[in-house]
């Protein structure tokens, strides 16, 4: 049984059962909109796919869908990023969103 992200409540998949991921680097950057751009994790190579938001509502919800980590200081840093207009977090992807980001 998959659990559909986010996960309601406090479930949590165990350590058997959790899907492997991938690490990714998101960083973004406000022009005339939010540009953001993924790189492999060695932070050299990008990833073919790039978005564009007018808002950076989805830089959240991304932060909050797949960030890497979610203390109370990554969101803060996350927060003062937009502010300023530009940052990145870390991802943790399915291999599945991962191949997407490959197209």
């Amino acid at each position: 049984m998959s659990l559909s992200p986010p996960h309601p409540g406090c479930e949590r998949y165990c350590t058997r059962c959790r899907p492997p991921t991938r690490r990714v680097y998101l960083y973004f950057m406000l022009r005339d909109s939010w540009h953001i751009q993924f790189l492999e994790a060695d932070l050299k190579s990008p990833l073919p796919r790039r978005l564009t938001f007018r808002d950076a509502a989805k830089i959240r919800e991304l932060f909050d869908r797949f960030a890497a980590e979610r203390k109370l200081e990554d969101r803060q840093a996350l927060e003062y990023a937009l502010e300023n207009g530009r940052g990145s977090i870390w991802l943790n992807l399915t291999e599945e969103q991962y191949a997407k980001l490959k197209k």
